[in-house]
């Protein structure tokens, strides 16, 4: 089993008793994050049209 923490309210337990299950499950995961990927890029795009504004690319 793996456990990945992501931030302090995502965890992900993975399961699987031999390594091709888990580099299966893991393959699942990365489908995941294209996805979350394609959509909060989105989003993005709507927000601010015209990029970014200035001073507020970078998260502290």
């Amino acid at each position: 089993m793996i456990t990945l923490h992501l931030g302090p309210m995502v965890k992900i337990d993975i399961e699987g008793s031999s390594c091709p299950e888990i580099a299966e499950a893991l393959a699942g995961f990365e489908r995941l994050n294209e996805t979350v990927d394609s959509m909060f890029s989105d989003l993005a795009r709507r927000v601010f049209p015209d990029g970014v504004p200035t001073g507020e690319g970078e998260a502290s």
